[in-house]
């Protein structure tokens, strides 16, 4: 049985899906997978085609999503945000047998020539006399969804994920959080990103409830944690820091039973909070690729290795070639797109080790690393000294290239008062000289994707 089938025999009329005041069952989401996964069989949709999703993160995309599954095609789902230029060329590269959108979004992909139909015009095709039957039969070998990689520097690659591998990932979850049938998860993370569709199936395989959110507004996930039975979130560290700011903020988060930290590394100020206030924090690293997270650390249990990612999940080891951080077991992806299987081994480029009581350290991934002068700069390690300077309400650094160093330390700051010479004098108290900005850039915001990551193309447009 599909995951779907198996909670409507067991659990058909409990709480599935909380979104604003609408509530959904599993029953109630499944009359409608019925609807769209007839709709698509007519369509000629067979098992492992592709489903190209262009929907906001609401009800209608999971129920689509699920539609997929039941029938075995592979949902694909992408992001509202992307420019027409990145959009087009995911979908050559997907080559989908079916585009979804709605009526809204459809001219922003009527140049495409592959079929596209609008979401609200399946019911149409799904009615009429005609016997569909759905032969699939679910094999965990078999790819569930594509997931877009971040993006926050080109070009996203899409990762092809498995049942195999969302089953092996969330029951690594399950054991270590122990999730219960009254658990809530507050998700706003965008569903076509793999943190916020990794929330969406764990609730549908443990059986929780999820109460989603179209995308993160600070203001509004504290009010949902307060006037909903929220118990479980996934954040970023950007948006963990906006929540704690808001008044109320702390003591909406101190209710939680379990706060899910990663996406980034965190900042060591923020953990320091999190332990004094005593934060349940669970410290999380994986990626699209490891289908979320497979490292993890409960922050009150081990505050002495706050600065640690984890632990490996069962089944996941990971080790070092050339301070290269790489992963194997049932939850990496099968492959990208249009490249070789993995055979369940990831080069994440993440610089890291492998310490004592196999804990695994982060250092930060070789893309972000800046090389100045012939010595190495981490620009998260400047970045959090520059928030520590009153006066500072974000800030982006970046490697820029010179003929002199190489590449240039450079620091993009949000800040309404501050002269460089002080911020210059306030980091020589914590750093290196080679590690301190050649150059600050005032400006009025830090672009950031859906995730709260810096989009460091934009940042250099600035």
């Amino acid at each position: 049985m599909t995951w779907l089938q198996t909670q409507l025999t067991n659990n058909p009329h409990k709480l599935f899906i909380q979104e604003g005041k609408n509530q959904y069952s599993y029953s109630n989401a499944a009359d409608m997978v019925a609807t769209y996964s007839k709709a698509l069989l007519k369509d000629g949709v067979q098992a492992q085609d592709r489903i190209l999703i262009y929907l906001p993160s609401g009800v209608e995309l999971v129920e689509i999503m699920l539609a997929c599954f039941e029938i075995g095609a592979v949902a694909v789902p992408i992001s509202l945000k992307l420019t027409e230029k990145e959009r087009n060329a995911i979908i050559e590269k997907i080559e989908p047998k079916l585009i979804i959108a709605n009526w809204e979004l459809k001219p922003a992909l009527i140049s495409s020539s592959f079929p596209l139909t609008p979401i609200e015009e399946l019911p149409n095709t799904s009615s009429g006399c005609s016997a569909i039957t759905n032969n699939y039969k679910k094999s965990l070998e078999d790819i569930a969804a594509i997931i877009l990689t971040s993006g926050t520097t080109g070009t996203p690659k899409a990762v092809q994920l498995s049942y195999g591998n969302f089953e092996a990932s969330c029951n690594n979850w399950n054991d270590f959080l122990q999730f219960e049938s009254k658990d809530q998860f507050l998700c706003c993370l965008p569903l076509h990103h793999i943190g916020g569709l990794a929330v969406m199936l764990r609730a549908l395989i443990f059986g929780f409830s999820v109460n989603l959110i179209f995308s993160f507004n600070a203001q509004l996930v504290l009010d949902t944690i307060i006037k909903f039975p929220v118990t479980i979130i996934s954040l970023v560290p950007t948006m963990l820091k906006r929540i704690l700011d808001l008044e109320g903020g702390l003591n909406a988060m101190k209710s939680l039973r379990w706060i899910l930290l990663g996406g980034g590394p965190s900042p060591k100020y923020l953990l320091d909070l999190c332990i004094k206030e005593k934060l349940n924090i669970v410290k999380v690293y994986g990626m699209s690729e490891t289908c979320s997270g497979t490292v993890g650390l409960k922050l009150l249990e081990e505050p002495h290795n706050k600065l640690y990612a984890g632990r490996p999940f069962p089944g996941a080891k990971l080790w070092t070639e050339n301070d290269e951080l790489h992963i194997s077991g049932p939850m990496v992806m099968q492959a990208y797109v249009g490249e070789a299987k993995t055979n369940g081994v990831h080069n994440s480029h993440d610089f890291g080790r492998v310490d004592a009581d196999n804990l695994i350290f982060l250092d930060i991934r070789r893309k972000d690393l800046i090389i100045t002068g012939g010595e190495n700069v981490n620009p998260i390690e400047v970045e959090e000294c520059l928030m520590n300077v009153e006066g500072v309400s974000d800030a982006a650094v970046v490697g820029i290239d010179d003929d002199e160093w190489g590449q240039k330390v450079t620091a993009y700051i949000v800040t309404t008062s501050l002269e460089n010479d002080f911020l210059h004098s306030e980091l020589e108290k914590f750093l290196s000289p080679y590690k301190i900005p050649k150059e600050y850039i005032q400006v009025s915001h830090i672009p950031r994707n859906e995730l709260g990551k810096i989009v460091y193309e934009k940042l250099r447009s600035l």
